[in-house]
């Protein structure tokens, strides 16, 4: 009898029409409603952004109040996230394999710098913070939550993400997020910005002084995954005014150790990097 061949999965594609089910359809439009810069959300509040009738929500947000996925104020009449949507969030980031392999080198870096570490992805053309460490010296940084979202050359983790992107893809990102003036140092001319991401490009690291806030000086370096593209980026951050060469020579070091840590760990290997 001969061998079978082994059964060919197939590739599971996700299609929005065909298997789509309403009321999980409402309940997550309800859900995406939440951000950063909105916490709380009144059922008038949800009508507005929704377009459901506000019995149809009344009946969704009970569901969802009922499994802790959303918590009423009585006395503000408004809606918050609930403990089980903080439950799920603890169990994707401890499975998502990137924070899994990026944790202890990031504990270093910060152990080793002493100053805030920080690591990001590009998702959907913006810059997302996924992981984080204070360090010992304490330094007042400026949206970096983690799960927060910023555009694409938002700081030198921008920088990062946008020095290995197709130019063409660096076009249209520049001109669906224009530069903007952040701190002295932010660069709003696209000649030197695309100059600066060749720097990048040549140097394997980023480096800005004023970028996003006055008077810090950030360092980043790309993670790359095993197929040789950048996923992600690790930086850290410092008073310029305690800065000097040896210092920032040291810092470089310390991040590019750290990138090249969590990199290999993903299973990069430098003959593998794409151009």
């Amino acid at each position: 009898m001969g061998l079978r061949e082994p059964m060919k999965r197939k590739r599971r594609i996700l299609d929005p029409g065909s298997y789509s089910i309403r009321a999980v359809q409402r309940a997550v439009a309800v859900l995406s409603c939440f951000s950063f810069e909105r916490q709380r959300v009144t059922l008038g509040d949800f009508a507005q952004l929704t377009d459901l009738s506000k019995p149809t929500l009344f009946r969704i947000l009970q569901t969802l109040e009922r499994d802790r996925f959303v918590s009423y104020d009585e006395e503000s009449h408004s809606y918050s996230l609930g403990m089980k949507i903080l439950e799920l969030g603890r169990v994707a980031f401890r499975s998502h394999n990137l924070n899994a392999v990026a944790s202890r080198f990031l504990d270093a870096l910060a152990s080793k710098s002493r100053y805030p570490v920080g690591m990001a992805v590009m998702s959907d053309g913006e810059i997302v913070f996924v992981d984080q460490r204070k360090g010992t010296e304490h330094v007042q940084l400026f949206g970096t939550d983690i799960g927060k979202r910023r555009p694409p050359h938002f700081g030198v983790h921008g920088l990062v993400h946008m020095a290995y992107l197709p130019e063409e893809e660096v076009d249209r990102l520049l001109r669906k997020y224009p530069l903007v003036k952040l701190a002295s140092g932010s660069i709003t001319d696209l000649v030197l910005f695309r100059q600066k991401l060749r720097e990048v490009r040549e140097k394997g690291y980023g480096y800005e002084e004023s970028g996003v806030v006055e008077g810090l000086i950030a360092v980043g370096a790309p993670i790359w995954n095993h197929r040789g593209t950048v996923i992600a980026s690790v930086e850290t951050v410092l008073p310029s005014a305690l800065t000097n060469p040896e210092k920032k020579q040291r810092m470089i070091k310390l991040v590019l150790e750290a990138a090249k840590g969590i990199s290999e760990g993903l299973g990069f290997s430098e003959g593998g990097k794409r151009k």
